[in-house]
């Protein structure tokens, strides 16, 4: 289920001058980074009072990075894509919770995930996404949760896959649920035994769900990369009626792309 992720590169604008009109792009930050990252791109200063007020009630220094990195992320990420400076992007939350562009006409959908050494954010447009990171393969004990994310087909296919890859397919089949949750809006809120991710043979996934419109069912694209050895990144795109064939997805590095080149020696 899980694939090599490809390497990075700056977006590429299409005939038309967009680089979302072929594809999706995934930008990745070290949990290590984002010191960094944030004393770069101008840190506490670009978020809302409100933000400001929800990071400093964290109590935990990972945690706070987490919030903080994610945040900056987000900003510094949209802005590649529309005319809009970081600190003035602002968000509002769906029904369940997911955060979207606020007052926007740029057709931006974005989601972010973060685990413990990892923040990713996905961006697309005119389509919808999801994104899910978690470390793999997963930790024995995490595997006991099975019979209540995993329906009993699920579980069944899980129990045979060999048991040295047992933790990597538990990850791989997580973070391709929660992603997809995560792009219909409803998060946590929608039951993971309540839908299926399955292998197919070609080596893809497709979503077995009774609740999406058989007409959408062809518009959902997941899969499942591996990020530095470590992560299952979990992506899952719901195409426009537009879209002839698979979404391309890039992975993007924000430390080497987002922040601000030092100027060449000489100049002043």
């Amino acid at each position: 289920m899980s694939a090599t992720a490809p390497s990075a590169g700056p977006p590429h604008p299409t005939a038309d001058g967009d680089p979302l009109a072929g594809g999706a792009d995934v930008w990745l930050l070290a949990e290590e980074d984002v010191p960094r990252f944030a004393a770069a791109t101008g840190g506490l200063d670009l978020l809302t009072e409100e933000e400001r007020a929800r990071h400093d009630r964290l109590l935990f220094p990972a945690a706070r990075a987490r919030f903080l990195g994610a945040r900056l992320l987000s900003r510094q990420v949209l802005s590649q894509y529309a005319d809009v400076a970081p600190a003035q992007w602002r968000f509002e939350k769906g029904k369940f919770g997911r955060p979207t562009v606020q007052g926007s006409d740029w057709g931006l959908d974005f989601n972010l995930t973060h685990t413990n050494g990892l923040i990713a954010a996905i961006v697309v447009r005119g389509r919808t996404a999801g994104v899910d990171a978690e470390t793999t393969p997963a930790r024995p004990e995490a595997l006991r949760f099975a019979p209540k994310v995993f329906t009993p087909l699920e579980q069944e296919i899980l129990r045979r896959d060999r048991e040295d890859q047992q933790g990597h397919a538990f990850a791989d089949s997580w973070v391709a649920k929660e992603a997809y949750t995560k792009a219909t809006g409803m998060g946590m809120a929608r039951g993971f035994d309540a839908f299926s991710v399955h292998r197919l043979r070609g080596g893809g996934l497709a979503v077995v769900d009774d609740e999406i419109p058989e007409p959408e069912r062809p518009l959902w694209q997941i899969q499942v990369l591996q990020v530095w050895d470590r992560f299952a990144l979990g992506i899952a795109i719901r195409a426009s009626e537009d879209d002839t064939g698979p979404i391309p997805v890039r992975l993007r590095s924000a430390m080497a792309e987002l922040l601000p080149r030092p100027a060449a020696d000489g100049v002043r």
